[in-house]
């Protein structure tokens, strides 16, 4: 399966924040998000997914559980099921999240 860029709809979260689900299929999904600067993700849990998020652009203070850094463009993070995890934008920026299963939620 191939998905273009252009072809993908944005979903519009707030004025900081948008995404768009990249590819998703069986139990895997890529979705991109896009923070303008101050764009929050707020700290949440997920009960029956995993998440790996990778910093593709910008600088993030990103919380997973107790632990809290700040990640820029390379770094990345993984949240456990029922794991607290939040972002905040210190400047624009884009992160990509590959989520197992896949977020019926975001479809």
């Amino acid at each position: 399966m191939i998905a273009l860029s252009n072809d993908i709809q944005t979903a519009v979260l707030d004025d900081k924040v948008s995404r768009k689900v990249l590819l998703h299929q069986n139990s895997m999904m890529l979705v991109e998000f896009t923070f303008k600067k101050g764009g929050i993700g707020q700290p949440h849990s997920h009960e029956d997914h995993e998440q790996i998020g990778y910093i593709a652009k910008g600088v993030f203070e990103v919380t997973v559980g107790d632990q809290t850094e700040t990640l820029s463009c390379g770094d990345s993070y993984y949240a456990a099921k029922k794991e607290i995890h939040g972002v905040v934008a210190l400047e624009d920026g884009i992160i990509v999240d590959t989520f197992t299963p896949i977020r019926n939620d975001f479809l």
